[in-house]
């Protein structure tokens, strides 16, 4: 059973995968509404964790301000993921967050009725595809979730200090917990790997 595990993207450069070959990967397919946006590393790392037999997910780091927008950015989300449904293993992520703050500046308003749409909206036509689908957030953002949002998985982010250990337990929200930063995005996964296979029960 994989508990524990990283995140990457191609900030993290051509990654050695193999000291994870007991935990699981999930991994930055890219950001935004283009397919130029598509991660540097996506493809190289999706191998490599079917190389080495490390079960994987996928996140898309969202971009969208509008309705527009998140169906765009669903969209090209699903054209990079598709020719890997049948090997993704560990959800596919919605990463709702504005880390950079350009968001806000550009028009995206941090509210529980906006967030809540925009997140479900791309959610939805991600499960429709037959994938196992969630939402990737900070502890903090857990409150701007709705109902709507309910059905959806939780992958949290919530470190303490960042001291690299994992500090409190928080699987009552979550089912993926990233825990530090140190020295790369850590996980600790409370499910069993059944958890995150797909069932036709799932499509809204």
């Amino acid at each position: 059973m994989a508990v524990y595990g990283i995140d990457i993207s191609e900030h993290n450069g051509e990654i050695d995968l193999s000291e994870y070959k007991d935990q699981f990967v999930i991994i930055r397919a890219g950001w935004g509404w283009s397919i130029d946006q598509k991660d540097r590393q996506f493809e190289r790392n999706v191998r490599e964790c079917v190389r080495l037999n490390i079960p994987f997910g996928v996140y898309w780091y969202s971009y969208a301000v509008d309705e527009e927008t998140a169906k765009q950015e669903a969209e090209v989300f699903l054209e990079v993921i598709r020719p890997y449904k049948e090997k993704i293993s560990m959800g596919v992520w919605v990463d709702q967050e504005d880390a950079d703050g350009w968001k806000v500046k550009n028009g995206f308003k941090i509210n529980k009725e906006y967030i809540s749409k925009i997140t479900s909206l791309m959610c939805a036509m991600i499960r429709r595809e037959g994938f196992h689908t969630g939402i990737y957030c900070s502890y903090s953002w857990l409150k701007y979730l709705d109902r709507s949002c309910a059905f959806y998985d939780r992958w949290v982010a919530h470190w303490g200090t960042n001291d690299g250990t994992k500090q409190q337990d928080i699987s009552s929200v979550c089912s993926i917990h990233q825990y530090t930063s140190v020295p790369v995005d850590r996980d600790f996964c409370s499910k069993s790997p059944d958890h995150f296979r797909f069932s036709q029960k799932q499509i809204l």
